[in-house]
């Protein structure tokens, strides 16, 4: 559209030079999730209904709960994040046929912030479950085998971590779903996170 040509470009970031948008697609997000959900249930051996009833002094109860918490969240957020791109599309791309550049810019920039405040939270509150999970199961001490809470604590943590990075690439995919629909504005790889 060549009247776009005043777009901004201060989004513009080059692109990795191993970034591929096929990679991102919603078929991969679906095996990822599928893939959390397993991770979940490898060690859970306990239902839903079960786990908190088990808290108090089995650590696979205690272990089932919160990575089912935390596999909650990350879904929550993400699909708060398709969310936000599914309203926004169709706006941005009527303002843009419109001609009315600098609305859907406007726009755009509202979702995007949307997107990453909703990444922030999600990442904020996995964060904080696994640190719960990890004093929970800790709290178990000198009535489960160490070894047992040492394999319980490590796999919570490893859970958390891979949910933050599904996290991290649903926000990354939401915020260029937005930039694409703005042919002269670059995709921008995930940002960092401390």
């Amino acid at each position: 559209m060549q009247a776009q040509s005043g777009a901004s470009t201060h989004w513009g970031i080059s692109h990795s030079p191993f970034f591929f948008p096929f990679w991102r697609t919603e078929t991969m997000r679906k095996l990822q999730v599928l893939l959390l959900g397993v991770a979940v249930l490898s060690m859970g051996l306990v239902g839903p209904n079960q786990a908190r009833a088990a808290h108090c002094d089995d650590p696979f109860g205690v272990y089932a709960e919160y990575a089912r918490a935390i596999v909650a969240v990350t879904f929550r957020g993400t699909d708060a994040m398709d969310d936000v791109v599914d309203e926004a599309t169709p706006r941005i791309r009527r303002l843009l046929n419109a001609g009315m550049y600098e609305r859907a810019r406007g726009l755009a920039g509202e979702a995007i912030d949307k997107i990453e405040s909703l990444g922030d939270k999600t990442h904020g509150k996995i964060r904080e479950l696994a640190t719960e999970g990890v004093r929970a199961l800790k709290a178990l001490e000198g009535d489960v085998p160490s070894d047992v809470l040492r394999r319980l604590i490590s796999k919570l943590l490893k859970l958390a971590k891979r949910a933050a990075n599904f996290v991290s690439d649903a926000e990354e995919d939401s915020v260029n779903s937005i930039k694409r629909l703005f042919p002269q504005v670059s995709e921008v790889p995930r940002r960092s996170r401390s």
